[in-house]
C-alpha cells in the first residue's frame, strides 16, 4: 500500500514519517511539501492515503479546481487540522487533529488493524469490588489491541482512565445517548477517545449519571455500539446497574475479578451463581498480584501496564 504525506511544514512531515516508519512495516511512503510535486506526482501513482494538512490541501484543492481535473477520491483523503474547532468529519473527507497524538492517525488506516469476521467481547466484573478491577480491564484491552482494534466502555462512576486521557475525556456514554435519541447529526468520532491506540467510551463526569440511565437506553445503545464493528469490545462495571443484564447478555465472556481470602468466598460464589445463570461464559479470576509487588508497594498505573497484571492477563490467551 501507497501512502503520501503532504504538508508545509517540513520538520512535522518528516516526524510523522518517522513515527511511521517505526510502526508499519508493510507500506511506502512518499513525502511532499510543495503542492506542485505532489500533483505531478499523481500523474504516475495513486495512493491508499493522501494525508494533507488543511492549508495543503486549500491550495491543492483551488489548482484542481482552477485546472479543472479530478480531486483525490475522497475515501483516501485525511487532513490534517491545525485546530480543533475547525475539524469536521463529514461526507468529503476524514480529519483529525494535526498536533495531536499519532497513533490516531495511525488507527484511521485500514491496514493497522486485523478485522476478524467475528469480533470478541467481554465484561469485566468484581463481586468484591477489587481495586484492580478497571486496570485489569485496560491490560486486556491493550493486549488486544495489538491486533485489532478495540473498544473500551467504562460505567466506572470515577475511572482511572479519564487521568490517562490526554486533557481529559470531553465526551462520555451520555453523550452517545444523548444523540442517539435525539437524531442529531454527529460522528461517533466525535465522541470517542484515544488511549495509547484504544478507543475509549468512558462514563461522563458526574458520579450519578450511570444511575439515571435506564434499560431501554442501555440496550439502544449496546446496539448501536454492536454496530460499529470493532474487533473486539470490553466492557468494565462497577455496580450491578439497570444496564447490568442487557451488557451480560452481549458480551461472549463475563470475567469475574475475585479477592482471595475466606473473607470474600461466599459473596463472591452467591455472584458467580447469579451470573452463570444469565451469562453465556464466565471466567472467573483471583489476582494474583498484590501492591507488594510493585517498587515502592504503592499501585502505579505504568507499573500496572507493562509489569506482573498485564503479563497476567496475556497469559489467559483470550
Amino acid at each position: 500500500m501507497k501512502v503520501a504525506i503532504c504538508d508545509f511544514d517540513e520538520r512535522y512531515v518528516n516526524s510523522l514519517l518517522t513515527y511511521l516508519y517505526g510502526k508499519c512495516d508493510n507500506l511506502a511512503f512518499s513525502s511532499f511539501t510543495s503542492v506542485e510535486d505532489y500533483m505531478a506526482s499523481l500523474l504516475n501513482n495513486e495512493y491508499n492515503y493522501n494525508i494533507m494538512g488543511d492549508e495543503f490541501y486549500e491550495v491543492y484543492k483551488a489548482s484542481r479546481e482552477e485546472t479543472g481535473e479530478t480531486m483525490v477520491d475522497v475515501d483516501k483523503l485525511i487532513i490534517l487540522s491545525q485546530t480543533i474547532d475547525n475539524m469536521q468529519n463529514d461526507d468529503a473527507y476524514q480529519t483529525i487533529y494535526k498536533f495531536g497524538p499519532m497513533d490516531g492517525l495511525y488507527r484511521m488506516m485500514d491496514y493497522s488493524r486485523s478485522k476478524p469476521s467475528n469480533s470478541k467481547s467481554f465484561a469485566i466484573y468484581s463481586p468484591a469490588h477489587h481495586e484492580l478491577t478497571e486496570m485489569y480491564g485496560l491490560s486486556m484491552c491493550k493486549m488486544l489491541e495489538e491486533n485489532e482494534r478495540v473498544l473500551l466502555v467504562d460505567t466506572v462512576n470515577i475511572p482511572v482512565i479519564r487521568r490517562l486521557i490526554r486533557d481529559g475525556p470531553r465526551n462520555g456514554i451520555i453523550d452517545v445517548i444523548y444523540k442517539l435519541e435525539n437524531n442529531r447529526n454527529w460522528e461517533i468520532k466525535e465522541l470517542i477517545e484515544d488511549y495509547n491506540g484504544i478507543d475509549v467510551l468512558p462514563m461522563a463526569l458526574c458520579p450519578t449519571d450511570i444511575a439515571s440511565i435506564s434499560k431501554k437506553q442501555w440496550k439502544s445503545l449496546i446496539e448501536y455500539i454492536d454496530s460499529l464493528k470493532y474487533g473486539a469490545y470490553v466492557f468494565i462495571m462497577e455496580d450491578i446497574n439497570q444496564g447490568f443484564r442487557e451488557i451480560v447478555d452481549y458480551v461472549d465472556n463475563c470475567i469475574l475479578i475475585n479477592r482471595k481470602g475466606d473473607y470474600y468466598r461466599e459473596e463472591q460464589e452467591e455472584m458467580r451463581e447469579f451470573i452463570n445463570k444469565i451469562a453465556h461464559n464466565t471466567t472467573s479470576v483471583e489476582l494474583k498480584m498484590s501492591a507488594n509487588n510493585l517498587s515502592d508497594g504503592c499501585y502505579k498505573i505504568e507499573e500496572l501496564l507493562t509489569g506482573n497484571l498485564y503479563k497476567y492477563v496475556k497469559s489467559q490467551n483470550y
